[in-house]
Order: structure tokens, then C-alpha cells, then sequence
């Protein structure tokens, strides 16, 4: 029946397969109900529009991929037995009734292109604008929903193809062909921490990943309710991920990367959490002058990042200072701030008044950084830092001082690693019992750095 064009099979309770109906090019519409049929597939039914599934208590597997379809199927949501769902390929999808949704199958596979294995890879994120904080609590803690999910959204033009035929993203590719070799060779780098990867962490569940979009993600701020892993890469919308979402209350992992707008990570509100964030990975935000900003005239609200620890900046060019003064970092590990020519400090504003900020600190790395005047603030506040073991740093010319330390006397002296006139400098400025809290290795590669006296690059505001 080549020319079919509307398909009606109501309560035929022997029913318990279909023949072939995949890739049927004239079906239109289709309507099955009352049937045992445990196994569906309209994939690439091309001109497939309306699909009404009733009283299916059996079906167990669905495959809508590759159809016209526009708008999702309510009848789907009640298909409790539902296992396993592919929406794949479904460029003309404009919304999904995630509000209305009590039951989501154990696979679902929502794809606007085609892609191989178990994710939501999307042009738009329009798609979760019905999700809301209540939604997604629900689901996630009284159904069991969204436990696992990996959402990527994406513009078209950042796929393309290769020679063989497969895709490929763009953005994958290009950070491939960007990793460069360090000049810092001479350096036993904790990198690997930090490792660009195209993949989230293995360990977290809930990932969200924007790459290159072609407009302003709207949309997700109920999803990023439970998201525990954020991606933004290639953005050009957006100031800082407050827009986004104001809570941000499950959010472990922050990798960031060349965005274009963004000038803070965060905007400080009575809202904003951030309790459970262990790691922010930022590479090449050219307008970024602080990872914690004021959302207008608002205080701070007594913002602290507990859980942090690892920081990596690398290559922004407008960072100023990182910190406000006040936030305790007390689990923060590792430290890494690569060239950013304008940082002047690792603390602002207020006054520095607690020594407890790096007790967990063991590493710390400092490179290409010509305009830092301090580490902990003017103030020679005594810091606990009874972890820390390593200091790494390179065209820091401007340093005054290191941190001074309240040092047991069974504690291990924190290795430095520097050029050694300014290793001379810093340690012209500190008493003996400053000294006595560190031990200066011996000088480093001369070519490891660059040149003391840097042209800074000027940067229009």
C-alpha cells in the first residue's frame, strides 16, 4: 500500500505485531489503540504528521525518528510501560509537554540531528521551557526521573561531514587542533586535572552542554534546577550563567570557553548557591574581569564556594581579581591562573579576615601574570595553610610578597619554583621566620618565561 495515507487500527486486542512500517513514505496520520503490541517503529516516515496512541498497555519500545511530526504525541506520556523512546531526527519538533510528563522511559534518545547513542542533542532549547524547579524536583526525587541525561544544544551549522561520510562537531574538532604543547616544560604540571575534554566527567550524572548557539539559550533554567555538569562553549549571549539560572543549586562542574559576552561567571544575588561547585574550568573569556560579580548595587549576600576545589583560568586577557575578600575557600585544592596580563589580585574589595581561606590548598600556579601585586591581600593577615606543598611561578615581576604562614614546626617548608631574581626579591621583603615557611628550588630555565619587561595589551571598555 505504497499510497496509504492515514492508518486506523482501534481495539483489536489480537493484534500483536505490525508489518513493516517503517520508512512508508505517504503516511500521514496514524492511530493505534487496545492493542498487546509490545515493539513500534514509524522511523522515517517521512511525511508522518499526527500520531495518537491509546490504551497501550504493552508497549514497551516506540522509534518516531525521522518524521514530520511537530508537536509531541500527548497521548505518549500515558504509556507507563513505556522502556525505551527515540525521537531522532526531528528537525520540524517545536516543544515537548515536559509539565505534563509523570513517567520518562528508561532510554530516551531526543536527537534534531543523528547521532549514535543515548542522549538529547538539540538546535534550540525551547524544547525545556516547560520545565520548571517544581517539575524537575518531582521527577527526580519522587518518580526517579532524570537521573541520567546528557543534553546538548547546539546550532546546525556547527556539524558538518567528513570525508567518509560521518558526522562530526565542529567544536570538537577545533579544540582537538588547538591543544599546543606547553613552553613550561621544566614544570610537574597538575594539567591533567584540568584536561580539556570534550566529554563531562564520568563521575557526575546530569550534563548540559551549549555549544556555538545561534541565539540565546532560553529555556533551561528548570532543568539546570538538577543539572550537575554546565558546558558553555563559542557563546555570544551570554554575560555570565546567572542568566541562565539564578540558583544553580546541584552544580558541581563549570567548564567555560570563549565566551564572547560573558564578563563574570556569576552575579551575586540573595538566590545564587553554589554550595556544591567543585570545579571551574575557564579558558579564553576575553571581557571577564571577575568570577564573582555584584548584580547591581547588591551585596555579596555571604556567598561561599565550600565545596570548590580547583580553579583554572587561562587566557583572560581583563581579569582583574578572582574573589571577593569574604568568600572561604576552605576546600579549595588546586589553583591555576595561566595569562591573564591585567590580574592585579587573587582577592578584592573587602578586606581580607580570614585565615582559614586555603587550609586544603596544595597546589598553587602563577604564570605570565606581570601585573599581581599580592596573593592574600595587602594585609600580612598569618594564613593556615597547613596543605600547602607547591608553588609555581612565572612573570610574576610584580609580586611583592608571598602569604605569610602560621607554620608548625613539624610542617613541611612549601617548595617554590620562580625566576630566581624574583625568588631574590621576595625573599629581600620577608623576615626570617617568613623565609623559614619555604624553600626556593633552584632556578628554573631562564627561557621558561618570557621577557621581564612585557608590552601589556591595552583593552578598550
Amino acid at each position: 500500500m505504497p499510497k496509504l495515507q492515514d492508518l486506523n487500527l482501534i481495539n483489536n486486542r489480537r493484534l500483536w505485531s505490525l508489518p513493516k512500517l517503517a520508512g512508508h513514505a505517504s503516511l500521514k496520520s496514524f492511530n493505534l489503540s487496545g492493542s498487546p503490541i509490545a515493539n513500534l517503529s514509524l522511523r522515517a516516515c517521512q511525511s508522518l504528521e499526527t500520531v495518537c496512541l491509546n490504551d497501550l498497555n504493552q508497549l514497551e519500545e516506540l522509534d518516531l525518528s525521522a518524521t514530520a511530526i511537530k508537536e509531541f504525541p500527548i497521548s505518549v506520556i500515558e504509556l507507563r510501560r513505556l522502556k525505551r523512546l527515540d525521537l531522532l531526527v526531528l528537525p520540524q519538533l517545536k516543544r515537548l509537554p515536559w509539565h505534563k510528563m509523570q513517567h520518562i522511559p528508561e532510554v530516551f534518545n531526543l536527537d534534531q540531528f543523528q547521532r549514535v547513542g543515548a542522549q538529547i542533542f538539540l538546535t534550540g532549547s525551547k524544547l525545556f521551557s516547560c520545565f520548571t524547579y517544581e517539575n524537575c524536583e518531582h521527577l527526580l526525587k519522587e518518580n526517579g526521573c532524570l537521573q541520567y541525561f546528557h543534553i546538548l544544544v547546539s546550532s546546525y551549522n556547527n556539524t558538518r561531514s567528513k570525508k567518509d561520510g560521518e558526522r562530526i562537531d565542529f567544536t570538537e574538532h577545533e579544540f582537538q587542533n588547538s591543544k599546543k604543547p606547553s613552553c613550561y616544560k621544566d614544570i610537574p604540571s597538575m594539567a591533567k586535572t584540568f584536561k580539556q575534554q570534550f566529554q563531562p566527567s564520568p563521575l557526575l550524572n546530569r550534563h548540559v552542554e551549549i555549544f556555538s548557539p545561534n541565539r540565546y539559550p532560553t529555556g533551561l533554567k528548570g532543568i539546570l534546577e538538577v543539572t550537575e555538569s554546565l558546558s558553555l562553549w563559542d557563546d555570544a549571549f551570554i554575560s555570565s550563567l546567572t542568566d541562565l539560572n539564578d540558583r544553580f543549586p546541584e552544580l558541581k562542574e563549570c567548564k567555560l570557553r570563549k565566551c564572547h559576552h560573558m564578563d563574570s561567571i556569576f552575579k551575586a544575588n540573595e538566590r545564587v548557591q553554589g554550595g556544591k561547585l567543585q570545579i571551574i574550568w575557564a579558558f579564553d573569556i576575553q571581557k571577564m574581569t571577575r568570577i564573582l560579580d555584584q548584580l547591581g548595587s547588591s551585596p555579596y549576600f555571604g556567598i561561599e564556594f565550600r565545596a570548590l576545589k580547583h580553579v583554572h583560568l587561562e587566557k583572560c586577557p581583563r581579569l582583574e581579581s578572582i574573589f571577593p575578600g569574604h568568600v572561604v575557600l576552605s576546600s579549595l585544592e588546586t589553583l591555576s591562573v595561566l595569562n591573564c596580563g591585567n590580574l592585579r589580585s587573587i582577592f578584592y574589595e573587602y578586606e581580607v579576615t580570614n585565615n582559614d581561606q586555603f587550609k586544603s590548598l596544595h597546589t598553587m600556579q602563577l604564570y605570565e601574570l606581570p601585573k599581581l601585586l599580592y596573593i592574600h591581600g595587602k594585609q600580612s593577615l598569618p594564613l593556615k595553610m597547613k596543605e600547602w606543598k607547591e608553588l609555581y611561578f612565572r612573570g610574576c615581576w610584580n609580586l611583592q610578597r608571598l602569604p605569610l604562614l602560621v607554620a608548625p614546626r613539624n610542617q613541611k617548608k612549601v617548595q617554590v619554583s620562580g625566576e630566581m631574581r624574583q625568588c631574590n626579591k621576595l625573599k629581600a621583603s620577608m623576615s626570617e621566620d617568613q623565609i623559614s615557611c619555604y624553600y626556593f628550588k633552584s632556578p628554573p630555565d631562564p627561557l621558561a618565561s618570557f621577557r621581564e619587561h612585557v608590552k601589556n595589551k591595552i583593552f578598550l571598555r
